[in-house]
């Protein structure tokens, strides 16, 4: 499975295709669909490797009712095994089976009434399309597919890094956005059409702006969508090699492998300096944080914690940024021209102006 796995994300270009099916001549502004792909196979391969090597047979377990100790497995019927398989594959966080931690969680304060999904989706749909309009409209060579850089070099020093950093926090939340869409729209499906429980579908990401440290935006408040192969190929045999150091650094370092492989997924190769490096340099964070715990006795938090928190992780991604802007993935078609929300939001302030 793993070797299929990879042998498909190797062969297969996803938006070729896509753009044949679509009549268009050229890719090009299509190959975020190869990033995504090469990510989401290579996941697909580490969780079969490891299902490969487990002990015990993996188990899917009916939602639990009040007063139930012990989880009971789910029937064997076709339906079920077919609807299984697809959540073993596509699942991230193990709801409801076995390999899982925490296979139950707990119900959220957070508002999931289906109408509630619907907007929050929309919402951020269109406040991803302004911030990548934004992008596209304060550097214009950004929406050429052969890229830029997000520095640039016709401005002096400060003014440079000043726009890049904007820049690259409106790529952040463009991340975040896409992400967090997504998965309001699987939550819309698996809520509809597969009549699944509100619990079976908990928020994916916790309000990332308001961490106070390093630590706290990436082990809760940014989305844990990978988190299970993160720990079980680098925090674990980290860990047993360097302590909580080595967790830290060898869950982020199969993170800066996956993302620096969704690069090459661009067509242009890879560039671990930059794409990896952002993940390295995270790790390197949390690792401070955890040196000035022991120094001084006390956690990284408050408002001092936030600043440097939003200093470390949005000063650093500007290399991650810069990276997917010089391989043309600023100028890939997330919308239809016709159908950008954003874009029309801000075409009509600007006029307004």
């Amino acid at each position: 499975m793993p070797l299929c796995a990879w042998y498909c994300a190797v062969r297969l270009d996803f938006a070729a295709g896509l753009a044949k099916s679509l009549g268009r001549e050229s890719s090009d502004r299509l190959n975020h669909w190869n990033f995504a792909y090469v990510i989401g196979v290579f996941s697909i391969a580490l969780k079969s490797l490891e299902w490969a090597f487990a002990r015990k047979p993996l188990r899917r377990y009916e939602p639990p009712t009040e007063g139930q100790q012990t989880p009971v497995e789910r029937g064997l019927s076709i339906p079920n095994v077919l609807l299984d398989a697809l959540d073993l594959v596509c699942g991230q966080r193990g709801i409801g089976w076995s390999w899982s931690d925490k296979p139950f969680p707990g119900a959220s304060p957070r508002s999931k009434s289906i109408p509630s999904i619907l907007a929050k989706m929309l919402f951020k749909l269109v406040l991803f399309d302004i911030c990548h309009y934004l992008v596209q409209y304060l550097r214009p060579s950004l929406d050429q597919p052969a890229g830029d850089t997000l520095f640039d070099p016709t401005l002096s020093l400060l003014p440079r890094c000043r726009r890049a950093v904007f820049l690259s926090l409106c790529g952040g939340v463009v991340v975040y956005t896409t992400v967090d869409a997504m998965y309001h729209a699987a939550t819309l499906v698996g809520r509809i059409v597969l009549r699944q429980q509100a619990w079976q579908w908990p928020p994916l990401s916790n309000r990332p702006w308001t961490s106070t440290s390093v630590t706290e935006f990436w082990s809760f408040r940014w989305h844990q969508f990978f988190r299970h192969v993160f720990v079980v190929y680098g925090s674990r045999p980290g860990g047993a090699l360097l302590g909580r150091p080595g967790a830290l650094a060898g869950g982020f370092a199969v993170s800066a492998v996956m993302h620096d492989l969704g690069m090459w997924g661009l067509g242009r190769g890879t560039e671990f300096r930059t794409a990896g490096g952002f993940f390295l340099l995270m790790g390197v964070g949390s690792v401070l944080e955890l040196g000035f715990k022991k120094l001084t006795g006390r956690r990284v938090c408050g408002i001092w914690g936030w600043a440097w928190t939003m200093a470390w992780t949005v000063g650093w991604g500007s290399l991650m940024i810069d990276a997917w802007a010089r391989r043309g993935m600023i100028a890939c078609d997330f919308f239809p021209n016709g159908l950008r929300p954003g874009k029309r939001l801000v075409d009509a302030v600007i006029s307004l102006l």
